[in-house]
């Protein structure tokens, strides 16, 4: 504060001797503009924000996916051939299999952007602790057209099945936040969480004993078969390109830039800090 009252006084001290005219106003309001400019770039170099580069990594993910059209459009894509899909698979069925369709939860049928957007505001990366205080608020919102997906699968006999890695001590946040936004079959028959492991072949199953699934959705290569998610250090996408007709067909993939399992597999199989996280995944990028 100091130093700015120093420095108005000398900008007065500039203008003094020029005659009270709307020049020495304009003027006046020029250099003050300018000065503001100046002074707010030398603070911002030395103060420190607490910015983390992790979390600020997220911004243009985070943005696209909250405000773009385009986000919002490859979802209502994907439910309508999605819905496709159902009355076409319930036509040719005639009634000799229970259907079903399994869907993942998070970034598939429930938005959780907001939980990306604090890390951003707070500077934070993710943690169970800051992840279950999101969770039971129960206020993730449901993506475009999901809503209307589940019902339409309903109306036309075909069950939905949520097999999620949420944990299965949310179980209860997780149904209660489907309900409120509508969904059909949000009960605990239909929702199957994780409990010892993230490998969801086994829930899978257990969906498939009884029902002939149709249709796999998510965003994660992992919400289709267990085949497609690695641990190597480099990314094999050997299994996709030999299945690459079933996406489309039995799987639809939803858009998710924000985080994944694409992301763990290509970092190093250290511990990190952030920063070393930030700074790894720039290097990665391939530029010319």
């Amino acid at each position: 504060m100091i130093l700015w009252m120093v420095l108005l006084n000398y900008f007065n001290l500039l203008f003094l001797p020029l005659t009270n005219s709307k020049l020495l106003k304009m003027g006046k309001k020029l250099a003050y503009s300018a000065f503001g400019f100046i002074l707010g770039m030398i603070i911002m170099a030395f103060v420190d924000f607490n910015i983390n580069p992790l979390s600020n990594q997220l911004v243009n993910a985070t943005m696209w996916y909250q405000q773009s059209d385009e986000m919002k459009a490859i979802y209502l894509q994907n439910f309508n051939w999605a819905k496709k899909i159902v009355e076409m698979e319930q036509i040719k069925n005639q009634n000799q299999w229970k259907l079903a369709v399994v869907v993942d939860i998070d970034e598939t049928m429930l938005d959780n952007s907001p939980y990306e957007g604090m890390l951003v505001k707070t500077g934070t990366s993710f943690s169970p602790e800051t992840w279950n205080k999101w969770v039971n608020l129960r206020q993730a919102k449901a993506l475009p057209g999901a809503v209307d997906f589940t019902r339409f699968a309903r109306n036309h006999g075909v069950e939905v099945f949520y097999i999620s890695n949420r944990s299965v001590s949310q179980l209860e946040a997780t149904i209660d936040n489907l309900k409120k936004e509508g969904f059909a079959f949000a009960d605990k028959q239909h929702v199957l969480l994780r409990d010892k492991t993230s490998d969801k072949t086994e829930r899978r199953k257990q969906v498939q004993q009884f029902y002939k699934v149709i249709l796999y959705l998510g965003d994660n290569m992992g919400d289709f078969d267990q085949k497609y998610k690695v641990t190597a250090p480099e990314y094999d996408s050997t299994a996709l390109h030999k299945d690459s007709q079933l996406f489309g067909t039995r799987y639809i993939v939803m858009p998710n830039p924000m985080y994944g399992a694409w992301e763990r597999a290509r970092m190093p199989k250290k511990p990190m800090t952030d920063r070393e996280k930030a700074i790894f995944k720039i290097q990665s990028l391939i530029g010319f």
